[in-house]
């Protein structure tokens, strides 16, 4: 007999973990399946680590509510559990007059979106930063920092006190609609087996298209394939942390926040990422970006950091909707009912700023999930 469960979770990244850690509520069979050995190896670990603020997106999409609804229960959940985190705050930054009028555009923005900023004159600036150079800047109190393996650590602890199992080195091949759920086959390292789940979400980061297309769905009719974006960090070397005080960012740019500073909860001092399309899936970093990070803004803006202080660090790889070119995309967090697929929870292109956004994901998507199910 073909075994059954409520819910099967594809991807243990820090969504899927945040959303396993909900879903389950004591009750309910709930898989979490992961590809990988261990979990949050791909987006989740190779990122910023930053807290978002809510300032970069469109009013009423799903990235500004949830990003700022999942800044405050972050912080409240970090508190609450012990995982370091740091309301550090950030300051975007321009160098020219170009980008003070696009950076009074972004600060109105995020106003509209209700996040708490205040815009700076020079010398309100230099008293915060006095080592930072800039025509015009405004502050965000509430962007902060998090350490993502403590936080993930925490969502699978909790998806483990709820009954949720979770099970490593499996990746689904194949997933049938079946009159009363889907029917998944996977293939782990005793071979390939299948059982039935009643609903199934997709979290699986940078191969959710390619899920979302293993049950029917047309990638290109739904605007559902995705785009990757490789990140490079660099690390800064000389003492040079100690001269900044907070997170400090650049005017966005078309496909990215821009090359900008990344601080740890230890306050080890990265810049980046430097960001380009890739059609592969691969981590190495070497010298061959620096002349991207020597030419970005973020080092007009900081003029102490010498060429000999960056070296190649890491880097990571983005789920993007949108290619090259082309505006900005907001998440996709859809029950698919309408397209024939009902019980099938679909998160597709969930980046930036998903590590911020993902206890609220995790909210919005149980909430679905008790609709499907009826509790």
């Amino acid at each position: 007999m073909t075994h059954r469960v409520d819910v099967t979770i594809i991807g243990a990244g820090v969504v899927g973990l945040a959303v396993a850690s909900m879903v389950a509520k004591g009750r309910r069979e709930v898989y979490l399946l992961e590809k990988n050995e261990k979990f949050g190896q791909e987006q989740s670990s190779r990122n910023s680590e930053v807290v978002h603020a809510g300032i970069y997106y469109d009013r009423g999409s799903l990235k500004a509510k949830l990003c700022l609804e999942g800044n405050s229960l972050l912080y409240e959940l970090c508190e609450k559990n012990g995982i370091a985190c740091r309301k550090c705050g950030k300051i975007i930054v321009a160098t020219n007059e170009m980008e003070s009028r696009e950076l009074e555009k972004l600060y109105l923005r995020g106003r509209d979106n209700g996040v708490p900023l205040q815009m700076l004159s020079g010398k309100e600036m230099r008293q915060l930063e006095p080592n930072l150079k800039g025509t015009a800047a405004f502050f965000s109190p509430t962007t902060g920092i998090v350490d993502s393996y403590a936080l993930m650590n925490y969502f699978l602890a909790r998806a483990g006190e709820n009954g949720v199992q979770v099970v490593y080195k499996t990746e689904v091949n194949g997933i049938k609609k079946q009159p009363d759920g889907y029917q998944i086959s996977v293939n782990d390292a005793s071979g390939d087996f299948s059982f039935m789940t009643k609903v199934l979400i997709n979290c699986a980061g940078l191969h959710s298209d390619k899920v979302a297309e293993m049950t029917g769905i047309d990638l290109e009719e739904a605007g559902y394939h995705l785009h990757w974006c490789k990140g490079e960090y660099y690390s800064v070397s000389g003492g040079k942390n100690k001269l900044l005080n907070r997170l400090i960012y650049p005017v966005p740019t078309d496909i990215s926040v821009g090359v900008h500073v990344c601080f740890d909860v230890d306050w080890r001092l990265r810049l980046g990422p430097h960001f380009y399309y890739v059609d592969e899936i691969s981590y190495k970093v070497d010298d061959s970006g620096k002349y991207a990070f020597l030419e970005s803004s973020m080092m007009k803006a900081l003029p102490f950091i010498e060429p000999s202080d960056l070296a190649p660090e890491t880097s990571g790889i983005l789920a993007m909707l949108q290619g090259s070119g082309e505006g900005q995309r907001d998440f996709v967090i859809e029950h698919e009912y309408k397209r024939g697929l009902p019980g099938f929870v679909n998160l597709v292109g969930i980046e930036s700023p998903g590590l911020t956004s993902s206890p609220a994901i995790a909210g919005h998507v149980s909430r679905l999930v008790d609709e499907i199910l009826g509790s």
